[in-house]
């Protein structure tokens, strides 16, 4: 049977280069959440296809240089489960975005977004071993190289990780209001506002002095020239 024509765009070999995806979050889930920047603007979502998975995989060390190219080969063969496996991460990162959002706000954990990463988890902790390949047992991952959804085990992991953390640093939204950036806190002070001061930090003063002249020049009641 051949693809269905509206999945094999996603299938396509990622064009080189690729570009890279900012990690500048702070953890993992964090930058997972972040593939996409603006959720008012569908064309900044960064996790478009199935390679582009698998490229914040490589980029993130989430897996190996062979296990990549295992699921790149399993994505090329079966299109539908690859499409299954990217709607699997972006339902995750949304519900990671809706849970560390909340928190960035003070609000209640949203059960819905809970629930997803529940059963990632029951998913993803499964093929969590031990493994003694080093001076020392250490947590590894077994047989990635056999799901499509395997670069998504460790990342429902480290979300768990630092949601349950005994003190956890505090999880901050962007204040740019073209932005759903999510970061930890790390400032001296934890005062923190943007995801960058050259970016969505320049850019929202600018906007606010902007209003502020155009109100200026409005006058009490009137209108701007």
């Amino acid at each position: 049977m051949e693809p269905s024509p509206n999945l094999a765009p996603n299938l396509a070999p990622e064009p080189a280069p690729s570009a890279p995806f900012e990690l500048s979050g702070g953890d993992l889930s964090l930058d997972f959440a972040n593939t996409w920047g603006d959720r008012g603007r569908p064309e900044t979502d960064d996790l478009g296809s199935y390679p582009r998975l698998l490229a914040f995989a490589r980029q993130t060390d989430l897996v190996a240089a062979d296990v990549a190219e295992a699921l790149a080969a399993q994505a090329q063969a079966d299109p539908a489960a690859a499409e299954a496996a990217l709607q699997a991460a972006r339902a995750l990162r949304e519900a990671l975005y809706g849970l560390f959002s909340a928190r960035a706000h003070g609000r209640a954990v949203p059960p819905g977004d809970l629930a997803t990463l529940n059963r990632a988890l029951r998913e993803a902790l499964p093929h969590l071993c031990l493994a003694c390949e080093a001076a020392s047992p250490a947590w590894r991952w077994g047989e990635m190289e056999r799901q499509l959804t395997a670069p998504l085990w460790p990342i429902a992991r480290a979300a768990a990780d630092l949601l349950t953390a005994e003190k956890p640093v505090p999880v901050r939204e962007c204040g740019g209001s073209q932005c759903t950036w999510l970061f930890l806190d790390l400032s001296r002070g934890r005062s923190r506002r943007w995801c960058s001061m050259t970016s969505c930090g320049n850019r929202e003063k600018a906007r606010r002095h902007y209003h502020r002249v155009r109100k200026q020049k409005a006058g009490p009641g009137g209108a701007p020239d």
